[in-house]
């Protein structure tokens, strides 16, 4: 009877608590627990942390659409441009073909390659019609032919025709991005127009195609240096040094430069290496007396 005791307490003790919990039961489904003060506080938090990312979002993309509607604009105006300028490739062929005493008459059966060298050898006795007609002629035949844009484009270039070359040597660039001659007349009809920072712009995208012409690298020093950016034309002449380390016209050139920004170091350098190479080079003298008066 005593061992029975205890369990009458226990069986006692959980009878009494299943009637607390039977009779709060409805209490506690009625709990609002997101009225509990750590919840509303964490979920403050989750609220607050997706407005900032939503903020973010919308911020991110009204920079990109800043950023890339203009880039956007841009390629929309070349190719309106771009197509503008088929356009009126397309009427010179038509107006050719029209007129019964033109070369471009009749030529609609002659391969590409033929109607090609023709207009080079009509270019090279400078009859300059005749072979605009025959380039024409090339690309009523094969539209996006390059070879016959770029013929084309040398005879405006060599007609003083800048308008006409420039936009031509831009249609070759639009079928081979990589043309590097495309790249070098667009940078010298830059130059005819006095718009030196864009040759140099030209010019700096032959380097991309082939980075190892120093003759490219001297180009962009005399256009820098001729405009008085004298800290960007002293790279451009160490690049063309680097190809070239024993060249006495870069040497010169990149002693002249260092004087003038004040570099003694460098010019000082330069001017050993010159007078190894070049003992007899008349600006010797001068270059020392400039180097020693330089603080």
């Amino acid at each position: 009877m005593g061992s029975i005791f205890p369990f009458i307490l226990i069986l006692f003790s959980l009878v009494v608590i299943i009637v607390v919990i039977v009779r709060k039961f409805p209490q506690l489904m009625l709990l609002d627990v997101d009225s509990v003060p750590e919840v509303k506080q964490g979920k403050k938090k989750d609220e607050l942390i997706r407005k900032k990312a939503e903020e973010g979002e919308k911020h991110l993309y009204k920079k990109i659409d800043k950023l890339t509607k203009p880039l956007i604009q841009k390629l929309k105006e070349l190719q309106l441009a771009f197509r503008k300028y088929v356009k009126k490739i397309e009427r010179k062929v038509q107006k050719g073909s029209k007129n019964k005493n033109d070369v471009v008459s009749g030529q609609a059966g002659e391969g590409i390659s033929v109607l090609i060298q023709d207009a080079l050898q009509a270019f090279g006795d400078d009859d300059f019609d005749t072979a605009e007609q025959k380039y024409l002629a090339a690309i009523k035949s094969e539209p996006k032919n390059k070879e016959a844009y770029k013929g084309l484009a040398h005879v405006y270039f060599v007609q003083d025709q800048l308008k006409e070359a420039k936009e031509t040597y831009s249609f070759v660039l639009q079928l081979d991005p990589g043309d590097e001659e495309a790249l070098v007349k667009l940078g010298e009809l830059a130059e005819k127009e006095g718009k030196v920072e864009k040759a140099v712009e030209y010019y700096q995208q032959t380097l991309l195609i082939n980075p190892h012409n120093p003759q490219r690298f001297v180009k962009i020093f005399d256009l820098l240096f001729g405009i008085e950016q004298y800290e960007t034309a002293l790279e451009a002449i160490k690049q063309a040094l680097e190809i070239e380390p024993q060249n006495p016209k870069y040497l010169d050139n990149f002693v002249e430069v260092s004087i003038i920004l004040g570099r003694k170091d460098l010019a000082e350098d330069g001017f050993k290496q010159l007078r190894m190479i070049n003992p007899e080079n008349n600006k010797l003298e001068s270059f020392r007396q400039r180097i020693e008066e330089m603080n």
